[in-house]
């Protein structure tokens, strides 16, 4: 292609020209807006309490409708408990940045590092956020990993929801607690296309201490299932999967999300009893694909017939609907926002246990969107103060709290500690910058009251592409 730039064409001319000039300044990555860490209720872990907090639900006393009997006294009425808990957990990463490199590059380095370790952080806690509320809102809902049986151990795709039972009606079991399974403390379960009975008694999992991922069940009674049946606990969370079924293998590139999965949605959750945010509304996570797919259902475009100006058109955004506050969030989890998600594989560096495709596959199956729903006090963010952690003998370096902007949009980095070390090294040029995060993000039950779904105040919508 023949230059025609301003500079005289002449050799000996631009010879003398500097060329490829490098802009001096680095600009922003495409990053998103982090929303998922909001949903969690800040509450600060108390000092010297240990590293493993329980936590105490209680039920409500069955209502008493018949008359008492002239001359006698009512008899003493009990409720049911329940407990969940919460252990601090450190979560951190580094970056090192060699400082003749950083003073000789062509913008400083070394904020540019610091720069893309708070974004680093920011999404790190989003994501923690983001698959405790996915996870729980599909807790108990899994698949058969081949077909297998007559045996009393049964592969899974996923065990989360499974490792864990309360049982009051049990002598032996948990009264109160959700407590290990065993013999003593089994978990109700449902296998097979026809949903036969069964109780896991115990569970291993591919991975050492893993209790979402892979794994087999052990069960009190032999069971007999072809590849992907369902196997769902008593206690699993109601999903709401557009088109139905009892697996995500039921759903199909044609169930786009629509108006009514919405409904049933909220309707779920008044059924429930479950308390609107306070902001008086249920919050719902949609990702763009999701999103795109509402406004080719009927009912929502018969909502808007002769509407063309109105917001949503004009925004191309939902807003409120339905009672529910509805964000766009290109963080919801999909395959390409999962660890991999790509290849239909969990990882623990991502434990996000609901499956991403239909049928296990990513060449074969259907990707699956989820409208990710929460009520209040659904999950809480229990963090400890960090400042604790400096004492009179100092620190060698820097220690704050990270104020990052991206594209003009604000990161949330509160109560995440930044650490710019000292250099250490012989020629003291060698920076180290890490943050910091110690916490916790349990998501409560409900078991107590209502049905006997574990998680009421979380659910997820199912649709496919």
């Amino acid at each position: 292609m023949p230059d025609f730039s301003t500079i005289s064409q002449a050799p000996e001319i631009r010879a003398l020209v500097q060329e490829n000039l490098l802009e001096r300044a680095f600009h922003d990555a495409l990053f998103p807006r982090l929303m998922f860490r909001a949903e969690a209720q800040p509450q600060s872990w108390p000092d010297n309490v240990g590293d493993a907090m329980v936590f105490t639900g209680t039920g409500l006393i069955t209502p008493k409708m018949r008359p008492l009997t002239p001359g006698s006294d009512p008899g003493p009425s009990t409720y049911q408990s329940e407990q969940w808990s919460a252990q601090l957990q450190q979560y951190a990463d580094s970056i090192d940045t060699h400082m003749p490199t950083s003073i000789t590059a062509i913008a400083n380095l070394f904020l540019r590092n610091a720069q893309q370790l708070g974004l680093s952080a920011g999404t790190s806690l989003n994501r923690m956020v983001r698959d405790r509320i996915g996870n729980a809102s599909e807790s108990g809902n899994t698949v058969a990993d081949g077909a297998q049986g007559p045996l009393t151990t049964l592969r899974v795709k996923r065990l989360n929801g499974f490792t864990t039972a309360r049982r009051p009606d049990l002598a032996a079991g948990s009264p109160v607690r959700f407590a290990a399974v065993s013999a003593n403390n089994p978990l109700k379960i449902l296998t097979g296309a026809a949903l036969t009975a069964n109780t896991v008694v115990g569970f291993t999992p591919d991975t050492a201490g893993d209790e979402l991922g892979p794994g087999v069940l052990t069960l009190s009674a032999a069971a007999t299932v072809i590849d992907r049946d369902p196997v769902l606990a008593l206690d699993r969370t109601s999903v709401v999967r557009i088109g139905g079924g009892t697996r995500t293998d039921d759903i199909s590139s044609g169930d786009i999300l629509t108006l009514a999965g919405l409904r049933t949605g909220v309707s779920r959750f008044w059924s429930q009893n479950v308390p609107e945010m306070p902001d008086g509304r249920f919050h719902a996570h949609i990702d763009p694909v999701a999103q795109n797919q509402i406004f080719s259902d009927a009912e929502f475009q018969r909502l808007l017939t002769s509407l063309p100006d109105y917001y949503m058109y004009k925004q191309f955004a939902i807003g409120e609907i339905l009672n529910t506050v509805i964000f766009r969030d290109s963080e919801n989890p999909t395959s390409d926002t999962v660890i991999g998600g790509d290849t239909a594989t969990f990882s623990l560096d991502d434990p996000f246990a609901p499956e991403l495709w239909s049928n296990g596959s990513a060449s074969t199956g259907v990707p699956i969107h989820r409208v990710l729903m929460t009520g209040q006090s659904a999950i809480f963010e229990y963090y400890q103060d960090l400042s604790g952690l400096i004492t009179e003998a100092g620190v060698t370096g820097k220690v704050g709290q990270p104020t990052i902007n991206n594209n003009g949009i604000d990161v949330m980095c509160d109560r995440i500690q930044l650490i710019i070390r000292a250099p250490l090294n012989r020629l003291q040029d060698m920076v180290s910058t890490s943050w910091k995060f110690i916490g916790d993000w349990p998501v409560r039950t409900d078991v107590t009251t209502g049905d006997a779904a574990r998680y009421k105040r979380v659910l997820s919508i199912e649709s496919g592409a």
